[in-house]
């Protein structure tokens, strides 16, 4: 809004009588602004929430624990214990025993991590948002037209 609308506004009881209820001016316009717009109905968002959750529970990845596992045990074991022998320390010492169990420790937090992600994959929804927002551009009121008239005459008017 313009310094002489802020003006007129503080002055003419005709702007209040130009506003209507939805924030929107006659006299004045309506300022830009930002509005969000549901992308479903109420009935689809139901369905959504309960698809949803039915992911959510849906975390059956055993064939993919089998695979990371029997990879774990045919790779990643032989390859520390390859390690630990060639430094000397062979398979039986703690460090070995200690790096062991910190990878399947690992193995087993990562496998526990997908469990989530795959049931909402599984959906093929992922976590889709439910409004798109939109731009609503700055509308000229009536009387906007007016003023800028009048302004455009002051100068000769001064002049006067």
């Amino acid at each position: 809004m313009t310094g002489i609308q802020d003006i007129l506004k503080m002055l003419s009881p005709a702007y209040a009588l130009g506003s209507s209820k939805g924030g929107s001016n006659f006299l004045f316009g309506q300022p830009e602004q930002e509005q969000q717009f549901q992308k479903f109905t109420p009935g689809q968002q139901s369905s959504l929430d309960q698809l949803l959750q039915q992911g959510s529970q849906n975390t059956d990845i055993t064939g993919m624990e089998n695979l990371a596992q029997k990879r774990f045990s045919e790779e990643t074991v032989p390859s520390l214990a390859e390690r630990f022998t060639s430094m000397g320390g062979g398979q039986r010492s703690s460090a070995f025993q200690s790096a062991l169990g910190r990878s399947g420790s690992d193995l087993q937090a990562q496998l526990g991590a997908l469990k989530p992600q795959f049931g909402m994959q599984q959906l093929g929804m992922g976590l889709q948002p439910r409004y798109d927002t939109g731009y609503k551009p700055a509308t000229q009121g009536a009387i906007n037209p007016l003023l800028q008239s009048l302004m455009s005459l002051l100068p000769l008017l001064a002049g006067l």
